[in-house]
């Protein structure tokens, strides 16, 4: 009799348990797996690629401003007499190399904000006729004429390096890393890692004229525009500040600008 009773009460207990542990273990399977998947939609989800980080080449040039916004003159070309080169890419040029890049969504993935971190070096060669120089009387760059039989020169240009920081708004008719249209403008700020002037001159022996204080910009204020397809821009850039820290009086400032292509880095 007793052994009945302990069979009634031993088999529904039992029963109870095996319940309660098999729904327990279904519910472990059944949410581990969509855990997994949840977070790996958020990483998706957190990435967005933009059209900052890359390479660049570009040509150079200059353009003349004088006075402000609203009553001004402005001219393609730098100032005469320096003899500054702008219209030989073998001459002048431009490079950037950009890392890191940040790109936070404002409208799905086809409106958002873009920064990051980036490295940009500007070359402007000068002609063997003249040679920089720095006049304080005038607060401006001038250039002592060469006499062409003198001397062979060998080198003579200006070097800008500088670290930048952007700020842009891009328009992408794609998704994540796709092949569609792509605009992106807005400004970019730098500042001065290293600047030199280099004069070189050849005659029974090499003199060379180097000077890493020149007063070269140690700002910069780019507005910036990207358009393109894929991972390839046609770049452009226009400096809001002159190019050298100086003040001439009564004689407009030489801002930099630039045209080339842009490539962007693989996602």
């Amino acid at each position: 009799m007793l052994q009945m009773s302990s069979r009634r009460v031993f088999f529904p207990l039992a029963l109870f348990v095996a319940g309660l542990a098999q729904p327990a273990e279904a519910s472990a399977t059944a949410t581990s797996i969509p855990c997994d998947s949840l977070n790996l939609k958020k990483e998706e989800k957190a990435k967005s690629v933009g059209n900052w980080r890359g390479f660049s080449a570009s040509t150079v040039s200059m353009i003349l401003f004088q006075g402000n916004m609203e009553d001004y003159d402005a001219s393609l070309g730098a100032r005469d007499g320096l003899g500054i080169v702008s219209e030989d890419v073998t001459q002048s040029w431009r490079v950037e190399f950009n890392p890191f890049e940040k790109r936070q969504r404002v409208l799905g993935e086809f409106i958002g904000l873009t920064t990051g971190l980036g490295f940009d070096w500007w070359r402007f060669g000068v002609d063997d006729l003249h040679r920089l120089q720095f006049e304080d009387a005038s607060n401006s760059v001038t250039a002592e004429v060469l006499s062409p039989d003198s001397m062979q020169v060998t080198k003579n240009h200006v070097n800008a390096v500088y670290i930048r920081i952007p700020l842009l708004a891009s328009l992408h008719t794609y998704k994540r890393g796709g092949n569609g249209f792509h605009l992106e403008a807005g400004v970019v700020g730098g500042f001065l890692l290293h600047g030199e002037y280099i004069f070189e001159q050849q005659n029974l022996s090499i003199h060379e004229y180097k000077r890493e204080d020149f007063p070269i910009n140690p700002f910069q204020l780019h507005g910036r525009m990207a358009i393109g397809f894929g991972k390839m821009s046609l770049l452009g850039e226009v400096s809001l500040l002159p190019f050298f820290d100086e003040s001439p009086l009564d004689t407009p400032g030489m801002h930099s600008f630039s045209v080339g292509l842009q490539f962007r880095f693989s996602d």
